[in-house]
């Protein structure tokens, strides 16, 4: 027995129902998308059912006026209802996000204030002390009160809030919205805007990370070449960003070191990546925090090879330059700072014009303060 128009349309309705929630689960769409895109479906299925519906008798006057009213009070309650199981947008959560990109300027402008009204009021005071002096003096009496007892100047407010370098670059990550294009852990845009950063401190040096902030054509990810030659990545962060936001950005970025998650190797556009090898890194005491200016020293295991050295910052982040060859691929490189060493092999291709030739390694030393 031949199956009617209605009841095929709807068991279609269904397969592409159940299609279009699986296939979103499997590409990670959340669920509020999930539920959308099945509505989709639910509506076409409405209006295939409408263009196969009997015609409707032919109404006038108040029936006419009565349905039309009828209609629109229905559209309008199933519109303002699936609206409501949405997630709604917050303009607190906004303003929020606005107010503490902007605190931490205003309260360095009012610092600077503060800290230039309180110059102006030594000034002050050393011009009305140097008066005094000058006037007993020209009388040969004896000095008045000591200078030291009267200079109260008034210092800045220290910030009431102190952030490590990375704890900051967590922040100015999520102030900034990065997590739109971008995923760490798991977390962040659904759409293939932008490379997952989990492992973008094994790939990328602190000062490479800065000029992709800077200038988002300056490297592009393996795998992304259309959204880079399309600008998906916007290059306002030079007039939004301030300069110790960039570096505390690029600083938190660089100890994202997972290499478990699969972050696309980077192709450089505007650098030239054929001279020299570059090993860069964190040294770090055992419970995990940066220790500054401990030196490092990287030297090819070659003849000839000539050994080269740097010191971490406040962080514990060094970066060294080595100069190695084309003949040098494949050769070790021992790494090494108080009395701790570590070996890689440094592989890369000759013929390759697009890929750095570095290598991220961290250390773990004994803290001389601890010990």
């Amino acid at each position: 027995m031949p199956q009617s128009p209605v009841i095929r349309k709807v068991g279609l309705a269904v397969v592409l129902a159940v299609a279009a929630w699986a296939g979103s689960g499997a590409l990670g769409f959340p669920r509020v998308f999930q539920v959308m895109f099945a509505t989709y479906v639910a509506l076409g299925l409405a209006v295939f059912l409408l263009l196969d519906a009997p015609p409707m008798p032919r109404l006038s006057g108040r029936a006419a006026v009565a349905a039309l009213v009828g209609f629109y009070l229905a559209l309008s309650v199933v519109y303002i209802g699936g609206a409501s199981l949405l997630p709604q947008y917050d303009p607190a959560v906004e303003k929020g996000k606005i107010e503490k990109i902007l605190k931490r300027k205003r309260d360095r402008a009012l610092a600077d204030r503060r800290a230039t009204a309180a110059l102006l009021a030594r000034v002050g005071q050393l011009q009305a002390q140097s008066d005094h002096l000058a006037t007993q003096l020209a009388r040969f009496a004896p000095a008045g009160t000591p200078m030291a007892d009267r200079m109260t100047g008034m210092a800045p407010d220290a910030p009431a809030e102190r952030l490590t370098v990375t704890e900051r670059g967590a922040e100015v990550y999520e102030l900034y919205e990065c997590y739109n294009c971008h995923k760490i852990g798991g977390k962040g845009s659904v759409k293939k805007r932008g490379p997952v950063l989990d492992n973008i401190g094994g790939l990328l040096t602190i000062n490479d990370i800065r000029k992709k902030i800077l200038d988002p054509a300056y490297l592009y990810a393996e795998g992304f070449e259309k959204e880079h030659k399309k600008g998906r990545m916007p290059d306002k962060y030079r007039d939004l960003m301030t300069e110790d936001e960039v570096l505390s950005l690029a600083t938190y970025l660089s100890t994202l070191k997972n290499p478990a998650v699969d972050t696309p190797r980077p192709v450089f556009v505007r650098a030239d990546v054929q001279h020299g090898f570059t090993v860069f890194g964190y040294v770090r005491d055992a419970a995990g925090a940066g220790v500054p200016g401990v030196e490092v020293r990287a030297a090819p295991m070659v003849k000839g090879g000539h050994a080269a050295s740097g010191t971490t910052n406040d962080g514990g982040y060094y970066e060294i330059f080595l100069h190695m060859h084309n003949e040098n691929a494949g050769a070790t490189v021992a790494v090494s700072a108080r009395g701790v060493t570590k070996k890689f092999v440094a592989e890369y291709d000759p013929g390759d014009a697009t890929t750095r030739r570095q290598q991220s390694v961290d250390l773990t030393v004994a803290d001389p303060a601890r010990a």
